[in-house]
């Protein structure tokens, strides 16, 4: 039935999305994989698809489509190979087993923002330690998930020096092993069940970065969220590569032009400057509390992440040498002013 569905979806994409809108006008289709009216939605997506299509009028449309009817978190890979749709927001964390090496994102304490994070990703696709990894997709540009945020369903009554076997949500192996490093119980649970999870008990908590969690009403079911540089992750906007070389030379064009590392740090300084806005709006809600770990927390969380690390980098040399250069492209960051 799913392969039906997909088959149909893609049929109709094809028909009324990708392809030409009268003799010139190349239309394309592209999913945000994110709710109707969210802040990334409405500040991210649909200004760099209106640059696009204001760039070339009559040459080129993108058509967005908010929401999870084309794909979903899960499926968007799959679903862009076939063609259901021709551009499409999507985390790499989801895609098991194909996108290993990017996983260095995830890790925790190497990073500390959102604009460098995706620099550091740029600059490391570019670099080609990941070519094998990208043979299949074009990224348009990079979206580094900001650090991930500890978010607790209650204000702990004294600071945490660990976990205390809580109940933590988190996604992918490297945010999984980090909850079990820091004394947690992980848990698996999809994003659209983990508003109720926390609302019915069945989490304490879940590791999130803080800057989405008004975007799915996640702070009506947290109340204290601890910032600590616990790992980002690999994300961005993509097109398949047979997709991206069958379009002529001036859609690619405006396509470049808009995207690549430019569009990489300017969405990495927005995501930092959300951050920032979320983390003020809490702090002026009753019952909420947003806090930073002491140095001295710190210094013993990272402690405890180090071997997880250090395991990370040894699995092989491909894997050493993507952390030996985003160790180097991270010194190397400097923050726009």
């Amino acid at each position: 039935m799913q392969r039906i569905f997909a088959i149909m979806v893609a049929l109709v994409a094809a028909c009324g999305l990708a392809g030409r809108a009268g003799a010139d006008e190349t239309h394309l289709a592209f999913t945000t994989i994110s709710l109707p009216g969210s802040t990334i939605s409405d500040q991210v997506w649909h200004p760099w698809a209106d640059r696009v299509n204001a760039a070339r009028q009559g040459i080129v449309h993108v058509d967005v489509r908010d929401g999870f009817t084309l794909a979903s978190s899960t499926n968007y890979y799959d679903r862009l190979l076939s063609n259901v749709m021709q551009i499409s927001f999507g985390s790499l964390n989801y895609l098991a087993g194909k996108f290993q090496l990017s996983q260095v994102m995830a890790l925790p304490f190497l990073m500390n923002s959102a604009e460098q994070e995706s620099e550091v990703f740029w600059r490391l696709y570019k670099s080609g330690l990941l070519n094998a990894e990208f043979d299949q997709i074009t990224p348009l540009f990079f979206y580094a998930f900001p650090q991930q945020a500890m978010n607790l369903v209650k204000i702990p009554t004294k600071p945490l020096e660990d976990l205390g076997n809580m109940k933590i949500i988190a996604s992918g192996q490297i945010g999984t092993a980090l909850m079990a490093k820091l004394g947690g119980a992980p848990l698996s649970i999809p994003l659209t069940e983990t508003y109720e999870a926390l609302q019915r008990g069945t989490a304490d908590g879940l590791n999130f970065p803080i800057s989405a969690v008004p975007d799915f009403k996640l702070d009506e079911v947290t109340h204290y969220h601890l910032l600590a540089p616990l790992g980002g992750g690999p994300g961005g906007v993509w097109m398949t590569k047979a997709m991206y070389q069958s379009l002529s030379p001036e859609i690619r064009k405006v396509l470049d032009q808009n995207s690549g590392e430019a569009q990489t740090q300017r969405v990495g300084r927005f995501v930092d400057q959300l951050t920032a806005t979320v983390q003020q709006r809490l702090e002026s809600q009753p019952g909420q509390q947003v806090a930073k770990p002491s140095p001295e927390l710190l210094q013993k969380w990272n402690a405890r992440a180090e071997p997880m690390i250090d395991a990370w980098a040894n699995t092989d040399d491909a894997h050493r040498k993507v952390v030996d250069a985003v160790r180097k492209f991270a010194a190397e960051f400097k923050p726009s002013k």
